[in-house]
Order: C-alpha cells, then structure tokens, then sequence
C-alpha cells in the first residue's frame, strides 16, 4: 500500500547516494537499513514497501538463501528473490515485502540472506508493522453452576470487552436454552443493539440460574460482533438443580515413586541474575529426592531450543548419578544469556518429546511421572499460544503421570524483583500459568527473596501433592473443614481462584495418608 522513497539520497553519485569506489570484490549495501509498514486496518488494509539491494563492488554480487525469520506469516516477499541470485557491479536491485496484518497485533520479522561479500557473510534487515482492530473478549466463555440446590437464584455476569485498538460493534446476543425457566439472560437496562465499544471499554449482562428441577440444564449465548479474527463468541453455561448442601471429598495422598523432571530455561539477555539463583539453590532442590532416595531422571532445556543441554558430554542423570548437584549446577551455568528474546519455552518443551527421534525420546519412562519446571522472567509467546501444544503432552502421558511447575513472574500482574541494581519490574508469565493449570502443577514467584526456601518447597510438591481442587464450585469459605488422618488441620488455605485446598509447603500430607475435605454451597433448600 505504501512506498518507501530514498529521494534524499539523489545528492550522491547514484540513485541510492552510493558512491562509485573501485573495488575489488562485491560491497553489499541495503538501502533502507530496516522496513516500517507503520499501523494498518487489519482486515481491510494490507502494506507493500521495497528495499534495495545495491552493489557497490568491482565483482558480481550473488545473494542466496533467501528466508524470512519470525513475524508470524504476516510477511510475505516477492517471488522474483531466488535461491541464488546475482547482481552485477554498480548495480541496484529492488525487491518488494508485502504486510498483512490479521487482528490487533505488533508484528516482527527479519529478512535474511547468505552474501558473498566477505564483510556482509549473512544480512538481516528488520521489517515491523502494526494491525490495528477491534477485538471481541467475552468472558468467561464457559460457566458451570454445578448443582445448586432447587429454587436457589445464582447469577453469572457475562463481560463483552474491547481489547483491541479501534471500536467494535456487538451486532446481535441470542440465547438457546434447554430450559428457559431455568437460565434466563437479563439484558436489564441496556440499550438497544448494536452497541458500540470503544478501545478498553467493556459491557456486561447477568444470567440467572434457578433450577426448578433436579434435570441438567444447559444454555448457549451467542455473541456476534466486528472482530475481523473472532467474530462470533459462544458462550456455554450448564448447572443441574440439587437438594443438598453439604459435600464431602476424600484423597489419598500418594507418594510419587518415578519421576522425569526437565527444566525450560530462559536463555535471554534478561535471566542472568535469575539464573545464579537458580544454579546456587540446586542443592535445596536436589536434596528433596536425593534423602529420600527418589528414581528420578533429570534434564535442562532452553527457551529456544529443544536440545538437551549437556555438562562433561553428560545430556541427562539419573538418580544413580554419583554428584547430581555438582552436574545440575555446571549444566544451569553453561546455559547463559545469549539466547533468544522471544522466549517460546512451551513450543521447545513440546518439541523435546515430539516423535521418536526427539531429545527426550530416551529420557522418559512410561510408568514414570512427566514433570516439566519452567523458569523465566518474561510471558512465553511460542507461535499460536500455549494450548496448542497440549496435544503433544496429552499423548504423551495421562492426566495423572503429567504435572507442569513454572518460575515465573506473579499471577496476574507480575512482580518487582530487588537487586544490586535497583528494583526490577517482572511481568506475568502467561502461557506457562496456564500450562501449570492444565496439568495440575503450580507456580513460585521468580521475584521470591529466598530461593532456597522456594526450591526445596517446589521439590516437595512435585514429589507429592499440596493441592487438592473442589469438585463444587463457590463453596461458603467460612464452613471448609479439612482433616488429615481423621484430626481437623488447619495449615492450609483457601484459593477461590482455583477453587482449591492448598497446604503450606511445610505441611503437605505424608504419603498414605487420608485429606477428608467437608464444606457447604450456596442454596436456598432445607438444611
């Protein structure tokens, strides 16, 4: 859509202001020395910009291999940009890259080739653009009212926000029901449709559920609106009616006896502190399943690689393994800083046991339990977000042999890390959060003051439960009574997020041992 001009470079002996200097061999000059679409309508919009490719040598220049790095397919280049193409002395050749932004996004790519101008071995030149567009949020898109108890008035509220940069229009919200006497959408004193909402700005609606009977009852709300990505939003919310108030859940607590542990590490330029602490707290760590004489394999990957990092040609150990410390310590040192900055632990994780020839194809044991560890400072952003990479752990292993842990910045908004230097802001690790949710691990913050503490703690939860979730949802806090071996504890605490029982570190339940969770939900039947 748009040209970049080079007039002010007319002054000089050519086109591109490169002045004509006998040579003897090619002199790759790039003109200019990065590309910017700027902001574009995604959906409606698209961007067009031309680089040179200038010889300013005495010998042909031959550019080849031509790729583009990053910038998730938005960028495209022209097609005339061969496996090998030559450009003779004094000569200037254009070529187009092309920009087509998809939703709201900022978008980054590098176009790369291999050169034989001996000073200019491998070029790379920056090209970024913006998509500009409405984004429909609608939260949450899932609800289950479990089982209330019959004539009782539960309300969910649907929010409808904007998270994009220009105004979305809601067109239209239908609802289908099994019982319409049952989950009722309250639109209340909203205006009409369609609406229109600004960047950031948000509306909400409530759906009532009563249940009149004891039948499971279901309704579907569709939600229609201008965003070019997600159109349409369907919203699913189910309950079924109940006569009882009190629930009672029993655990046994287990003792993990196999376990498969590895490491994603953040290798980029940010983790250096993170990464001593890391390697001086092993020890705490180690020692969790060196005392009690665990069977375990342990391994260390980085964020931007799903090879095996290895320490005295050493790629993984296992619990015969005569200094386990020693070599977890030298392997997190070796590590480094040098790495990516887009730091894509999940796609790496994923590839590590990905088919039969991958990293971990004889690391991990089938009866062993799978425990994935990631440490870092920044969100993971591995291509498509994390949930697309669940398919390869879910083949991999059952729900009960697969746990997932993080190290990472605070849930929901991060942390500020103090050191030598000053205090440090540390953003939420997105992505890894959610890995921990889904595979019924948990996170420890990165900004923690003792690491020591923090690793021993996180060494006890991967050998043995601290969580135990409710199976009915907004329990009243106040009546929550939890026993271990029939005595009534009280070293635990509520997490209304996700809806759980978590012991203190210092407390978890031995091995064998029975949690006895008793607790009442909202309901308006006889007691």
């Amino acid at each position: 859509m748009f040209y970049i001009l080079f007039a002010f470079l007319l002054l000089s002996c050519n086109d591109y202001g490169v002045n004509k200097v006998i040579q003897t061999d090619p002199e790759l000059v790039v003109y200019p020395e990065n590309i910017e679409f700027g902001h574009l309508q995604s959906g409606f919009e698209s961007g067009q910009a031309t680089f040179a490719v200038i010889n300013a040598g005495d010998e042909d220049l031959i550019i080849s291999h031509p790729e583009l790095i990053g910038g998730n397919d938005r960028f495209s280049l022209d097609d005339n940009l061969e496996e090998n193409y030559t450009i003779g002395p004094g000569v200037t050749q254009e070529f187009n890259v092309y920009y087509i932004p998809e939703t709201f996004e900022s978008n980054g790519a590098l176009i790369r080739f291999v050169t034989n101008d001996e000073d200019e071995n491998q070029y790379e030149l920056p090209v970024t653009g913006f998509g500009d567009a409405p984004v429909m949020t609608v939260a949450p898109e899932v609800f289950d009212y479990g089982q209330i108890s019959i004539g009782c008035d539960n309300e969910e509220r649907i929010t409808i926000r904007n998270d994009g940069n220009l105004s979305l229009s809601i067109n239209n919200i239908t609802q289908m029901v099994t019982q319409p006497q049952d989950i009722i959408m309250e639109m209340g004193s909203l205006p009409q449709l369609p609406w229109e909402l600004l960047p950031g700005q948000e509306v909400d609606f409530l759906v009532s559920y009563i249940p009149v009977d004891i039948s499971y009852d279901e309704s579907v709300i569709r939600v229609e609106g201008s965003d070019p990505v997600l159109p349409v939003v369907e919203v699913v919310q189910y309950g079924e009616g109940d006569v009882e108030h009190w629930h009672t859940q029993v655990h046994i607590q287990e003792e993990i006896a196999m376990l498969d542990i590895m490491f994603v590490i953040d290798n980029s330029g940010s983790m250096n502190i993170f990464q001593v602490e890391l390697a001086n707290q092993m020890n705490s760590f180690m020692n969790v399943f060196i005392s009690s004489n665990s069977d375990y394999h342990l391994a260390f990957i980085t964020t931007d690689e799903a090879r095996f990092v290895e320490f005295d040609n050493i790629t993984w150990i296992d619990h015969l393994y005569h200094d386990p410390v020693y070599w977890a310590e030298n392997v997190i040192s070796s590590i480094g800083i040098h790495g990516s900055g887009m730091e894509m632990g999940i796609k790496y994780a994923a590839l590590a046991f990905q088919g039969d020839a991958g990293p971990a194809s004889n690391f991990w044991r089938d009866y062993a339990t799978l425990v994935i560890i990631y440490v870092s400072d920044e969100p993971d952003i591995s291509p498509g977000g994390w949930s697309q990479y669940t398919s390869v752990f879910d083949n991999l292993k059952t729900t009960d042999l697969m746990r997932q842990f993080a190290v990472i910045g605070d849930y929901p908004a991060g942390c500020l890390y103090n050191w030598m230097h000053g205090n440090r802001n540390v953003q939420f690790g997105a992505g890894y959060y959610e890995m921990t949710q889904r595979y019924s691990g948990d996170w420890y913050s990165i900004c923690a003051a003792d690491w020591g503490q923090q690793m021993q703690n996180l060494a006890n939860t991967v050998t043995t439960q601290s969580m135990f979730r409710l199976d009915e949802p907004d329990p009243i806090e106040s009546t929550i009574l939890v026993s271990v071996n029939g005595q009534h504890v009280m070293n635990w605490t509520y997490d209304y997020t996700l809806n759980a029982i978590i012991f203190d570190s210092n407390s978890i339940p031995l091995p064998g041992q029975t949690i006895t969770v008793e607790y009442a939900v909202w309901g308006c039947g006889d007691e």
